[in-house]
């Protein structure tokens, strides 16, 4: 504090009122006793931490009115409410203010009879309400906190292996109970200070204050040994299954969101490394985010300034050769370097919020182009994105951009990979359910990749699939692939679903797949993708017309040769 200030600081210092003074960005310059007690630190150790962090919930800039926050002190058995307010002083300091209305706080409490519901609604803000632990804001503020006592420590991130198998074949109801005897297996290995909490999904986390990279890396591995060796119970039965974990170090300067990140990339690691693994956070995941964070930021700039452009894939009836759809394909072209394909930007997009406004930009693109051109034979499928499914407004959105250009929803499809579907089950029924019932066509992509593939066709709401191109690949050599692909074509069938069958490449997986039924297809033989605006400046009569194949252009340039 400055000289001028120095009578104010003895009378501040003597009071019993918490006081402290901090810079605009709320680091501590000065705090008194009582101030020091409630930070959990003394008054000189206090000097240059955030007030915020280490007082949660405190104000981050000047109020008009205090507010009342419930604090417990760090061996927890001591609560209070304390009524925090911070008011603007001379040049650039702030001035906080902490007056203890816990007597005032219970009485009010008691008189509305909300006494037997604080503890609750305590609970409800922090605490998973399926497991029990700590949610993800209680776990970050926890390891804010330790970030802003200068401890130094490490963080690890746990994710069940392979988990949606496991929803797939017991259903949701047992993969609830998988996760709550998970959680307590993570509870009852852990010492006292190392605190677990459930971040979301099948995805867990565990600050371990003080711990060195050989600790941690020891009790993630112990972890991980316990998970593989007890059976979790899931209702029928049990089941074991494995996990992976991420290992980051954390010290003081840091932000939380930097470790977390930090230990969401050792974790991806861990699952592309072949899973059941332990990984701990190096320099080069660090590059491999910079590099993403780089193909975001171009991203962000096409969505801007006209950088995506959407190419046409034809879907062929392959009796007649008469083109009966098209998938939109999104292609990034922004002329920058390097460019950039659709397998090293959308795995980028899909991992970031970032999604979301891209399905949504390509969507409508769709729609606009069915407006300018009205032909009943041009159908566009476009593709909706995992991230997407969980967006609750996408269905509102594509409906209510169909509805004010007046297009006939049956003109519009949309394609969900059935990895996503599992995924986002719930979410992926919900949409699905909401553009069905408008008109729009719903179509499971890639369907045969995933575990219980024929369970998925009775709970989504879906009018057709995609048979997954690893089915036709081989179909043309006798192989398994031809009895799988007639399974799925007299099931489809039977069920009143439109089938379409992807990566025809030969002639030949031509003639297979009419033989097993198979109407309708696409692939490199019968058709590139080309770009949307090429395909639209065509007549209309030239849009049914299939493209001409590589084989096809090839036999033509060979009969113009040996006819000049």
């Amino acid at each position: 504090m400055s000289d001028d200030s120095a009578s104010l600081g003895e009378v501040l210092a003597a009071s019993d009122i918490a006081f402290a003074v901090t810079d605009q960005r709320c680091r501590v310059k000065w705090a008194n006793p009582r101030m020091a007690e409630l930070l959990g630190l003394s008054a000189e150790q206090s000097v240059g931490r955030s007030l915020p962090a280490l007082l949660a919930g405190a104000p981050e800039s000047p109020t008009d009115e205090a507010v009342v926050v419930s604090w417990r002190s760090r061996d927890e058995l001591d609560h209070r409410w304390l009524e925090i307010s911070c008011t603007a002083m001379a040049e650039t300091d702030l001035l906080f203010r902490a007056v203890d209305v816990t007597r005032w706080r219970d009485q009010e409490l008691r008189a509305a009879k909300l006494g037997h519901r604080h503890e609750d609604l305590l609970r409800m803000v922090e605490e998973d309400p399926l497991t029990g632990l700590p949610n993800r804001r209680a776990l970050t503020r926890e390891l804010e906190r330790q970030l802003a006592l200068g401890v130094r420590g490490a963080l690890l991130l746990l994710d069940l292996d392979n988990f949606k198998d496991i929803n797939d074949l017991r259903g949701h109801p047992a993969g609830d109970r998988v996760m709550c005897t998970l959680a307590n297996l993570l509870r009852d290995r852990l010492t006292d200070g190392q605190i677990v909490g459930r971040l979301g999904g099948d995805e867990f986390a565990v600050v371990l204050p003080g711990a060195d990279e050989r600790e941690a890396v020891a009790v993630a591995d112990r972890l991980r040994t316990a998970v593989a060796a007890i059976p979790l119970s899931g209702g029928s039965g049990a089941t074991r299954t494995t996990i992976s974990a991420g290992v980051a170090r954390f010290d003081s300067g840091e932000s939380w969101q930097a470790i977390l990140a930090n230990a969401d990339l050792a974790l991806y690691a861990s699952k592309a490394a072949g899973r059941n693994r332990v990984t701990v956070y190096e320099q080069g995941h660090y590059q491999d985010t910079a590099l993403r964070v780089s193909v975001l930021d171009r991203l962000r700039g096409a969505l801007q300034d006209g950088g995506f452009a959407l190419h046409a894939m034809p879907m062929v009836k392959l009796a007649s050769g008469r083109v009966v759809g098209h998938e939109l394909l999104l292609r990034l072209e922004d002329n920058k370097h390097p460019r950039l394909g659709p397998g090293e930007f959308l795995p980028a997009a899909e991992r970031s919020d970032l999604v979301l406004d891209i399905d949504r930009w390509v969507a409508g693109t769709a729609i606009d182009a069915l407006v300018e051109h009205p032909y009943p034979g041009l159908r566009f499928n476009v593709n909706v994105s995992g991230r997407t499914l969980e967006d609750e407004d996408f269905g509102d959105f594509v409906l209510d951009r169909i509805a004010a250009a007046g297009v006939a929803p049956g003109r519009l499809g949309f394609e969900i990979t059935e990895t996503a579907a599992v995924t986002n089950l719930d979410a992926a029924r919900s949409l699905a359910q909401q553009l069905r019932a408008s008109g729009c066509r719903i179509t499971l992509d890639d369907f045969g990749s995933g575990f219980g593939s024929f369970v998925h066709l009775k709970q989504l709401p879906i009018t057709g699939l995609k048979i997954d191109g690893e089915f036709v690949h081989g179909i043309d050599y006798g192989s398994r692939d031809t009895v799988l692909v007639s399974g799925i074509v007299d099931i489809a069938r039977g069920l009143g679903l439109s089938v379409v069958a992807e990566w025809v490449e030969r002639p030949t997986q031509v003639q297979a797949l009419s033989r097993l039924g198979v109407r309708v297809a696409q692939g490199f033989h019968l058709g590139r993708p080309e770009p949307l605006n090429a395909l639209l400046s065509r007549p209309n009569v030239g849009w049914p017309q299939r493209p001409q194949s590589m084989e096809e252009a090839a036999e033509q340039n060979r009969a113009r040769a040996e006819n000049a």
